[in-house]
Parts: structure tokens; sequence; C-alpha cells
């Protein structure tokens, strides 16, 4: 199973003092899937069953100083990814109907609401991870990927709240965030996977 060999690929790595460690990227929903049958967590059947992951990590303690020595379980966060148009299959979407040169699909632009939605899917992949153990979510927002399409008027040629000038553009991800840390509480951790190169 695919999730029992990331349970061991993990946990060996913090045998190796490893303190925080990100997943590759896990889908949100079916049309974020970067081809067919990709890693989602989208349902408590998924949820449950990334447990094995969580527990494998959590199981290894990691030496620490503070005001003195102690250890702390080692952390894991799951990176949440939408592909966005960078999709392998029929069912992508992205913040304006574009085709990326690396799919034989053309996006499918999100309406206002569906990109509400799509929002919503982040929060429930964040909680979802949250009860299945993981420490936090990496929200991956740049290499080209959902959000960062909404980011660049190269992909974003919108005329709503999510489209225009760069406080708009960048709303579909303030409001992943904002609706993430709503909803998960303060002590769990978000990373926002930002690259410089945007």
């Amino acid at each position: 199973d695919g999730l029992d060999a990331m349970a061991a690929y993990f946990h060996e790595r913090a045998k190796n003092h490893l303190g925080l460690m990100v997943t590759g990227g896990i889908a949100p929903s079916r049309e974020g899937w970067v081809a067919p049958f990709a890693a989602k967590l989208t349902t408590r059947e998924e949820m449950e069953a990334h447990r094995v992951v969580t527990d494998a990590v959590h199981s290894v303690r990691i030496p620490v100083i503070h005001d003195r020595f102690t250890d702390v379980p080692s952390r894991i966060c799951l990176q949440i990814l939408h592909a966005g148009r960078y999709a392998m299959h029929p069912f992508a979407v992205s913040a304006s109907a574009t085709k990326s040169p690396i799919s034989p699909f053309k996006a499918r632009a999100l309406s206002t609401r569906q990109a509400k939605e799509t929002i919503q899917d982040f929060v429930r992949t964040a909680l979802l991870a949250k009860e299945a153990g993981y420490d936090g979510v990496e929200v991956m927002g740049s290499e080209g990927y959902l959000i960062h399409q909404f980011l660049v008027t190269h992909t974003n040629q919108r005329t709503d709240e999510f489209g225009g000038d760069f406080g708009n553009r960048m709303k579909f991800a303030v409001d992943i965030v904002r609706g993430i840390r709503q909803a998960a509480g303060k002590d769990f951790m978000i990373i926002f996977r930002l690259s410089m190169m945007d």
C-alpha cells in the first residue's frame, strides 16, 4: 500500500533526527489531482488511512535543548497541492480557461462560486489532515500550480473579486490560509510555499 510505504519512508528519516518533514503533494479534490487516481485527502476513510503515516513519525523522539535537554516527537506536515491547469486529466480547472504546455487538457475556468468552493476544499483537507494526526499543512502556493495560477496575470484574466489588481489576485491564497487558520486553530502549523522567483 502506498501509505504504508510512505510511513516507512518518513519513519526512517525521523530516526535520523529530522524534526519536521513535509509530504509530497496531496490533492484537496478530484479536480486537483495531478493525474487520475493520484493521492487526495477528501474523505474520512482517506483520513483514517493516513494515520499509519503520522503514527510512524510520532513514534520517533527527537532530542532538543530548550531550557534543558529533552525529546519531542518528530513532526510531519501534509502538503496540499491542487494541480490546476497542470492536471493530466480532463477535470482540470484554473483561474481562467487556459492550457498548460505540459498537459494535453485545457483547464476550465472556475466560476466565482467554484473558486470559493475550492477554498473550502483546502480547508476541509487541512481539517482532515489535523484529524489524521498531521502537525500542520504546507499549502502549495508556487511552482505554477492552482494558487500560483490565481496570483499571476499570465493565467488569471478574471474580472471578479479574484482577478485584476494584485490584491484581488492574492485573495484566493489569503482566503485559503485564513480559512485554515480559523478552522484548525492557532496551534496547527500552516506553511505557505512560495518560490522566490514569484
